[in-house]
């Protein structure tokens, strides 16, 4: 299939990102000029009302609108599958999720600048995907020092074809990104585009002295952190997380399912509640903020989700509008927001652990740090112990990894 007019495109693309400052030296400026997007994204799914909905480039009305999103500076859902729970949509067909992604464009050119790279490093990627950022390090550093991984066959079996129609042949590996490629290393550079809620230490084994790892750590509540973590001589990395948004979907075991394996529903127990009070105001909470909710994950193990929503108050046996705080190991917390006659507020718990104890001590905390936002903290990691510090690495506030 021959594609017409994506050329000009493509220039717009590389202008606009320079243009903004995401691109910044002439090597990665080269390298994503010479990388046609669309041949690693022959198909694309977008919102529908009924879930995701196909554009192909081999169907001619789609073709421009299809063209359009490759060269937008946005994200593309390139693969789905059911969801592993079963879930049907109302139209009797199963729902699916996306299992893969290419990545927004200025995110990824943030990303490989701050990667620091220079001519004859050595590069293992985790999270093949498309094909397209590994085609991006093979025209950087020459395909012969790529390698990269990726969990499911069938994306590296694309990929590899994509690859070499563009003439590039990295080494491809399908297996657990967890692992990394021992065989293959050591790295000077290890970069994911697959988030984890704590560093492999596989990778940590496999960065030569003096390397870099960039990864996407998160947990539930806040997903946007990027951490540039250096390799020293103690085997240990070590590093800042970075003022780089970027949220990628979780580093997974199976092929086969689209998650994680702490996202699968717990077996639901039954646990007695408490309840209780408080003076302050739940509605005061900044459940939204980003940097709160990074603080609040690194205090709240296994935190799964905090929201406004309305819950059932049993003293009133009607629903109210309410802060919902849950958690993996089925703990939950429900803070009503409007004040009893005496001025205190309503708090129902359940679960193993008093979850809204730790998220009013947070808010606190969270003040009392000057609300700092998640590039004020780093990570240190080796083999017996991970950790998030803030302010610096040998300060007194830290937090024991994994964020799930």
């Amino acid at each position: 299939m021959t594609i017409l007019g994506w050329e000009p495109r493509l220039t717009t693309l590389v202008t606009a990102l320079t243009g903004e400052g995401h691109l910044r030296s002439k090597e990665w400026i080269d390298a994503f000029a010479a990388t046609p997007r669309h041949l690693f994204t022959p198909d694309v799914f977008v919102t529908s009302a009924n879930g995701y909905r196909r554009l192909s480039g081999d169907d001619p009305a789609d073709r421009d609108e299809w063209l359009s999103l490759v060269y937008s500076d946005e994200s593309l859902v390139t693969q789905d599958k059911p969801h592993a729970a079963g879930h049907i949509l109302p139209t009797g067909e199963p729902l699916r999720v996306p299992t893969s992604s290419s990545t927004m464009p200025s995110l990824m050119a943030r990303m490989l600048e701050a990667l620091d790279v220079r001519d004859g490093m050595k590069i293992l990627e985790i999270g093949t995907g498309t094909g397209y950022n590994a085609a991006l390090l093979s025209h950087r550093v020459g395909d012969r020092n790529v390698i990269s991984a990726d969990i499911d066959p069938a994306l590296v079996h694309h990929a590899t074809k994509r690859l070499t129609d563009l003439g590039y042949t990295p080494t491809l590996i399908i297996g657990d990104g967890a692992a990394g490629a021992p065989e293959h290393g050591p790295y000077d550079r290890i970069i994911t585009t697959a988030a984890i809620p704590e560093v492999p230490s596989a990778w940590i084994q496999q960065l030569k002295p003096g390397g870099k790892i960039l990864g996407n750590l998160r947990g539930d509540l806040a997903g946007g952190t990027l951490c540039l973590l250096t390799h020293d001589n103690d085997g240990e990395v070590i590093g800042p997380i970075l003022p780089i948004g970027g949220h990628f979907m979780w580093l997974r075991p199976d092929p086969a399912d689209p998650h994680h394996p702490h996202e699968h529903t717990p077996t639901q127990r039954r646990w007695p509640s408490s309840r209780t009070t408080t003076p302050l105001s739940p509605a005061d909470l900044p459940v939204d903020d980003e940097a709160f909710r990074f603080l609040l994950q690194l205090q709240l193990h296994g935190a799964q989700s905090l929201y406004r929503g309305r819950a059932f108050d049993p003293s009133t046996r009607r629903e109210r509008d309410a802060v919902i705080a849950t958690a993996h190991d089925g703990s939950r917390a429900e803070a009503f927001t409007e004040p009893e006659p005496e001025g205190a507020y309503q708090i129902v718990q359940s679960g193993p652990r008093r979850i809204f104890d730790t998220i009013e001590i947070t808010r606190h905390l969270f003040n009392d740090l000057g609300r700092p936002g998640p590039d004020k903290f780093g990570v240190v990691a080796n083999d017996s112990t991970q950790f998030v510090w803030f302010a610096n690495d040998d300060g007194w506030y830290r937090w024991p990894l994994p964020l799930i």
